[in-house]
């Protein structure tokens, strides 16, 4: 069982990492075979899609939040309708994630509706709102996160050093870096909030933050270790590549998974590729349905993103499985494995 601080990340939506089942035309690229099983690219992006449109309009809020994170990443004409539908949504982590992914998409049409959400009764789907007009050029949302990012709310900071990680700097968004950093330095902060803000502060591109990324990850709690992974993989770097090596034999096996998927194909071995392919039967020893999920699921990741091209059969047959957490993993891992493939 892995050594936790007993919290969730906070802002974070449940997949590492978010309609009905028909086909909505071919990958393109190359349809090459992946594996004796028969399955081609076409055929694993078929199930992918399948698979995310389905979870879209679930029952399970958090994963319809997660599958519409997924669908954003296809350039496909039906997925900003599915997304406007999510900013409909009752549950305020799909608004949220619709939000962020219209944002994401630039969906202009969607404007009138992210408008509207700038009055929802949720915060956090507030902040979500304001960062998506902005990625549509909206200049009004300049100090718009800051009052969330200094406050006592440590979900809605957190959220909000998220979004301007995503943000970027722009023209008129120059100075995220310095309020990120002032949250970091806030005496009494959450952990979380701490390594939200240090990988915002990596998507920006601020090598500063690498010695306390590097710090971290040498956390004696592996949840932190798990989270700071990111940040590192933004980042980048020589420093980077060894410190994710050394999480690689973390003796934690969520935190060996998340660094082979940082790492990627080009520096992950077999041994890598064979623990992944392992970690997919991967049963927890205290017989935690849950923790048993996670892995599994964190497996398919690191798969889609470092498996060869006979892996895309075992990408296919997780999108089959009974647990629907691992097939929204897998059809995420799925992703990463045709983009690698030029076939999406």
């Amino acid at each position: 069982m892995i050594d936790r601080r007993n919290r969730n990340r906070v802002g974070e939506v449940v997949l590492v990492m978010g309609a009905v089942f028909f086909w909505l035309g071919g990958c393109g690229g190359s349809v090459g075979a992946l594996g004796p099983l028969g399955v081609n690219n076409e055929q694993l992006g078929r199930r992918m899609r399948e698979v995310l449109y389905s979870a879209a309009v679930g029952q399970e809020a958090a994963l319809r939040s997660n599958a519409l994170e997924s669908l954003a990443l296809l350039d496909e004409l039906e997925v900003p309708e599915v997304i406007r539908k999510g900013l409909h949504d009752k549950e305020v982590v799909v608004r949220f994630a619709a939000a962020v992914a219209a944002g994401d998409r630039k969906d202009y049409t969607a404007r009138h509706l992210l408008e509207k959400l700038l009055w929802d009764k949720s915060d956090a789907v507030k902040l979500a709102a304001g960062y998506a007009l902005e990625r549509l050029g909206d200049k009004r949302f300049g100090k718009w996160f800051d009052a969330a990012l200094m406050g006592s709310d440590p979900q809605l900071a957190a959220q909000s050093c998220m979004l301007l990680g995503k943000l970027g700097v722009s023209e008129y968004r120059q100075d995220s870096a310095v309020k990120l950093w002032q949250v970091l330095r806030q005496p009494g902060q959450q952990v979380a909030v701490k390594l939200q803000s240090a990988e915002a502060l990596a998507r920006l591109g601020d090598k500063k933050i690498l010695r306390k990324l590097l710090a971290y990850a040498g956390s004696g709690y592996a949840d932190d270790r798990l989270m700071t992974i990111a940040g590192l993989e933004a980042i980048g770097g020589v420093d980077v590549a060894a410190m994710l090596t050394v999480l690689v034999e973390d003796s934690q096996i969520e935190v060996q998974l998340a660094a082979v998927r940082a790492l990627g194909p080009r520096q992950t071995g077999d041994m890598e590729r064979q623990m992944a392919r392992q970690a997919m039967r991967y049963v927890d020893s205290e017989g935690d349905a849950l923790a048993t999920e996670r892995v599994r699921g964190l497996a398919v990741l690191a798969l889609g993103r470092v498996g060869e091209d006979e892996d895309g059969r075992l990408l296919y047959k997780a999108m089959g499985t009974e647990s629907a957490y691992v097939r929204l993993a897998a059809a995420r891992g799925a992703i990463d494995f045709l983009r690698q493939r030029r076939a999406l």
